[in-house]
């Protein structure tokens, strides 16, 4: 599948041990120009509801709002060889991988019919963090059913529950993910050639680790709040990648160093991580640097290998935080320019195509 000349940047070696207790509330932050409205008791008050928040603001910076994107044509999607009908909305489940119960919620859109194949997004929460909020954080469930797409997002393991990188030891979440895929693409009519992984945080990094050991089933992934790129990633094709930093970042420094969070591993600087994936992908290593909004920037390398696009999206002033989101004042500041979750679904729809 080609994915192309249009696009921005990946990886994350990040955490987020304090984005569990700032869902605990704290203290107002002082907001910025880059800022919304929302308090930390709508912080609380989210991450504690049993169901999903309001929609998060479309984004209005100089590129067009993924918003803007159509829900897809159902009737041109290629039908499966027989129907795998499922009721649409929420399901709480289980799979048996690796000797372990892991869990995880499925979300189908209503537009979803069992018969016509149907993009999939792999939804992957941050270090002490889980399914539950981050389905509501990221937004994703909501934007599948308006997008026609299905969510998954499964639980790490562990006290604090995470995800576990090849070699730092714990549950095989690279085989669990196959195994979590191989049981959704039986049970469900799941487009193959749209299977996609976003993730805030240590679930960010672990979306780089999941595509560079499973290119072949991985399309594009979409890191937030953290960026890495694995010492060891099959070069059997180019990886879209796109990415949200904030420059203010407590946890995960943006200029490389040490994550201050989670389970306290060395960080890369981000454009050095950014450039490493676009020298993956074969790019032309002159990015493109454009102005988004005020308080947010891009810098795109384009025609790469497979006519893919690695991005990044820089929050000047940001936290360790989804953009577009609730405010999560103990993560640091959370922009309201640009709405990470539409930026990301444009870019898959779009199979890591840049936007001109």
């Amino acid at each position: 599948m080609t994915v192309g000349r249009r696009w921005y940047a990946l990886c994350a070696i990040a955490l987020g041990s304090i984005a569990l207790a700032a869902c605990g509330g704290g203290a107002e932050s002082t907001k910025t120009p880059a800022q919304g409205a929302a308090s930390s008791a709508t912080a609380t008050a989210v991450f504690d509801a049993p169901t999903e928040s309001a929609p998060a603001t479309a984004s209005s910076g100089t590129l067009a709002s993924a918003s803007r994107i159509a829900t897809p044509d159902l009737a041109g999607r290629t039908p499966c060889t027989a129907a795998k009908p499922h009721a649409p909305g929420d399901g709480n489940e289980t799979l048996r991988s690796g000797g372990i119960d892991r869990t995880y919620i499925l979300h189908v859109p209503p537009s979803y019919d069992g018969t016509r194949q149907t993009p999939l997004v792999l939804n992957l929460h941050g270090f002490g963090s889980n399914a539950r909020q981050q389905a509501i954080y990221s937004g994703f469930p909501a934007k599948g059913d308006r997008e026609g797409f299905i969510v998954v997002t499964p639980d790490g393991t562990g006290e604090p529950r995470h995800w576990n990188y090849p070699g730092l030891g714990g549950a095989d979440d690279i085989a669990f993910t196959r195994d979590l895929l191989d049981h959704l693409e039986t049970a469900l009519c799941i487009d193959a050639k749209r299977v996609f992984v976003s993730g805030m945080s240590n679930g960010a990094a672990m979306s780089s680790f999941i595509a560079c050991a499973m290119p072949d089933r991985i399309t594009a992934i979409a890191p937030v709040a953290a960026t890495a790129y694995p010492p060891a990633c099959a070069d059997v094709r180019a990886i879209p990648v796109i990415s949200f930093r904030g420059t203010e970042d407590p946890c995960v420094p943006f200029d490389g160093g040490t994550s201050t969070c989670g389970m306290g591993l060395p960080v890369a600087p981000v454009e050095d991580v950014m450039r490493n994936w676009a020298t993956h992908d074969r790019c032309n290593l002159d990015a493109a640097r454009q102005r988004f909004g005020p308080h947010v920037r891009t810098i795109a390398y384009s025609e790469c290998a497979d006519d893919t696009a690695v991005v990044l999206f820089v929050i000047e002033g940001g936290g360790h935080t989804w953009p577009g989101s609730i405010d999560v004042p103990r993560l640091g500041p959370t922009t309201h320019e640009v709405n990470a979750t539409d930026e990301i679904w444009y870019f898959f729809v779009g199979q890591g195509q840049l936007r001109r």
